[in-house]
Order: C-alpha cells, then structure tokens, then sequence
C-alpha cells in the first residue's frame, strides 16, 4: 500500500466530494447533469496536472540544501554534525550513524568530503562513509568486492549523498567556507579544501585562511556554530548553514524523474482511470435502452426465406391493386359499346386470364341472340360495329359455336394501364368519366 502526499490529499479532496453528490443528481434529473459536473471535476483536475507538472518541470537541485532536505548532517573527519528541521542548534556525534537513524535517512541531506586516490579519482562514496577505506582504495582501479559496495549501499540506506569535494569553483575573488563537524571546508574559483579544526580554533584557522588570499578577496561562511567571538570585518559574510547553495555536481545518488514523482504521476493516473470508467459507464447506461430496441426491433424481423416469400406475396398484390380500377373500366366500355351497337345479347362477362396472377390482359366474351343473327352477313357487321365503338378492346373473334353466335374480345391491361395513367389526371375534377376521355383519345 501507498501513501498519497498530505498536499495533494488535500487538492484532490474537493474533487472526490464533488463526485458523489454528481452520482445522486443524476438519478434524479439525468446523464447531463452528470455531465456538467464531470466536467468542473475535469477541469479541476487538469488544472492541478498542469501545476502538478509545473512543480516538476521546476524541481530540482536547484537553491539551497535548506530548501532540498528536512535536515542535514556533516561527516566531517572524525565527528559528524546533525541539524534538524526547524531547529538553530545542532546535535554532535562520533558518527553519522548514531545521528542519523532510520526514521530520518530518507529526509537527511548527508554532506561529506570523499578523499581521492593518487590519480584523483573518487572512491566509492559507500564504502567512504561505512569505514570500508582499504576497499575505498582499492575501487580506485575497479577492483572493490560489488558483495562489499552493496552491503554498504544497504547501510546507507535511501539518503542523498552530497560530495562536497565536487563543488564547482567559486565566483571571482570570493572564498566560501562550511564550518561543521570538525572540518573547515573551503573552496575558490581554483579548487577545493578540507582542513581540520576545533570549536576553540576554528577563528584562529579562519583568519589564517583569509589571509592566504588577496585583501580584496570577500569570504563567505556557511556554518550553525555560535560567530559572535568572531572579530568583526567588511570582508567575511556569515550565512545559516541551510542557507548553503546546492549543486546538481554534488548530489551523487540524485533520483531520476520517475524515482521522485513516480508516485504522484501514478495517484494522477489512477484518478485519471476513475474519471473514465465512470464516463463509460455512465454511456453504457444510456445506450442499454438503445440496445434493449434494436434488439427487439431485430426480434420482429422475419428471418431467411420467410422473409423473401412475404415480400414476394406484398409486391404482387400491388401490383393486382393497381390494376383494381381497370375492372371497372372495361365492363363500362363493353356496355357502352354494346349499347351504341345495338347488339342484342343474353349475356356478357369481363375476366382475367389466370386468376392469381397479375392482370395482363383482360377477356370479355359476349353470348349473343342466337334467333338474331343468322349467318355471316349478320354477324360479320355487328361483330365490327362492337370493335368501333370501344375504346379498350384490341381484338374481336368469333369462336366456333355449334349454336348460337359468340363474340370474344382481348384488352390489354399493360397498355391499358398507361393509356389510362396519361388521361386521368386531365378528366380529375370534371365530370367527363375516364372511358369517355379513352375514347376521345387526346
């Protein structure tokens, strides 16, 4: 388990709380309302990403080791020196050690003076602050037991490792001091010192250092220890030990940009993650009543060929309505031409070819009086007079009949269709009837 970091518990609080009450409006007024405080919550959120990487493009060694650690502790040579957060007295110890317990390593800025081997090299700081010096030495030429370094490393533990022997040169005419522990640790623009001192000498070893360097030369010390026995003088400056500069060269073990904000960038994701699950299934709520209806609407559709053969049936029964009034039509016509023919007749029928089929052609059959007509002459002029006063039929045969005399006609209902089609609008609305308008044929 984590810990999330008491300053962002505290921004991220007031997002958690406007979650809940968004949960409870939208049961009661719906998805937008949701919506318009996931939004807020949103940009909240993202504001503090932006200050939260903001910090971290800004984090660094940089400043003061007062302003990169809670407390510092200075190897000297043979004692050490503890300062605390919030504390202007320090603690003084044989050893870094029995200063510095497990409690504190992870916030204890541990500043030594790492010695250097006869080309000048650096040992393994280590080894240097567990006392392992014969293998310090050794690591000069690659040759330290990695069993060894790793123990030490354990030792250590989790604490920033400051080698002030790496300090980078100092500004022009200018010598800065760390007075702690029992070193006097001083550096100009040239190189670096480490001298030896008490808290009975260590004014006598600063006069002597000063003097060492041109009159114009301004000292600056960096140190905890009680400078009022210090003379007076315009060319030294005394500064808090917090208040030493800290260099990116010093910092050994400095952490990577995942090590520091690993944390921070991983309790932003999962907030992050949080954000759209509920967004999902906030959707995925709205859009199951959607997928309940299609899947019903899916449910009703006929499937295979069911399906086909009712399609089928559909389409060939409009086509058989709309040819309905076409019945009509022909039956008008027929006696209408058959009453301008002054045919005597027992009986007329007007039919379709096959009954469960679309209408193509339409055949009338007329039974005429059989003690009317006798013989061709008779038949021939009034079978004639029929085909002329109609306006649909196409053809007229006389069929063989052992008795009587027969008249059968063919219309076409196609043809029919589209002559009727053209001519109907012009008679809608006035009271010349569509057989009539056929006949005038326009």
């Amino acid at each position: 388990m984590f810990e999330i970091p008491p300053p962002l518990q505290d921004k991220l609080k007031p997002l958690v709380d406007k979650l809940e009450p968004a949960l409870k409006v939208w049961r009661e007024q719906g998805l937008p309302v949701v919506r318009q405080v996931g939004g807020q919550v949103w940009d909240q959120l993202r504001a503090l990403s932006g200050e939260m990487a903001e910090k971290m493009a800004k984090a660094g060694p940089q400043g003061s080791v007062g302003n990169a650690f809670r407390h510092l502790c200075v190897v000297g040579l043979n004692r050490s020196e503890l300062l605390l957060q919030g504390e202007s007295q320090s603690v003084f110890g044989d050893s870094w050690q029995e200063l510095a317990d497990e409690s504190l390593r992870r916030h204890v800025g541990l500043i030594f003076f790492a010695p250097r081997g006869l080309d000048g090299r650096p040992v393994n700081p280590y080894l240097f602050l567990t006392g392992e010096l014969a293998n310090a030495v050794a690591d000069e030429e690659g040759l330290a037991d990695t069993n060894a370094i790793q123990l030490a490393a354990n030792m250590v533990g989790p604490m920033p490792l400051l080698d002030f022997c790496r300090m980078p040169p100092a500004e022009p005419n200018t010598v800065n001091v760390l007075l702690a522990a029992d070193v006097l640790f001083h550096w100009d623009i040239k190189d670096n010192y480490v001298l030896t001192t008490t808290p009975t000498t260590w004014v006598r070893d600063v006069e002597q250092v000063l003097k060492s360097y041109p009159r114009t030369t301004k000292m600056v010390i960096y140190t905890q220890w009680d400078t009022d026995v210090l003379p007076p003088s315009e060319r030294i400056k005394i500064l808090r030990l917090r208040e030493l500069p800290l260099d990116t060269a010093v910092w050994l073990n400095q952490p990577t940009f995942q090590e520091k904000y690993g944390l921070h960038i991983l309790v932003a994701g999962m907030v992050f993650l949080g954000l759209v699950f509920a967004g999902l299934w906030l959707q995925g709520r709205g859009n199951a009543s959607v997928a309940d209806e299609l899947r019903l609407v899916e449910q009703q559709i006929p499937r295979g060929g069911q399906f086909n053969d009712i399609e089928k049936a559909i389409g060939e029964q409009e086509k058989m309505f709309a040819k309905r009034e076409l019945m009509g039509l022909v039956v008008r016509d027929m006696a209408r031409a058959v009453a301008k023919s002054e045919m005597k007749i027992t009986s007329f029928e007007v039919k379709v070819a096959e009954q469960n089929e679309v209408p193509k052609q339409y055949l009338v059959t007329i039974d005429a009086d059989a003690a009317a007509y006798q013989g061709w002459l008779q038949q021939e002029p009034i079978a004639r007079s029929l085909l002329m006063n109609s306006a649909v039929l196409d053809a007229v045969r006389k069929p063989p009949t052992p008795n009587g005399f027969k008249l059968e006609g063919l219309v076409d209902a196609q043809g029919l269709q589209r002559e009727y089609r053209r001519v109907a609008p012009r008679v809608a609305g006035n009271e010349i009837s569509p057989t009539t308008a056929l006949e005038v044929k326009p």
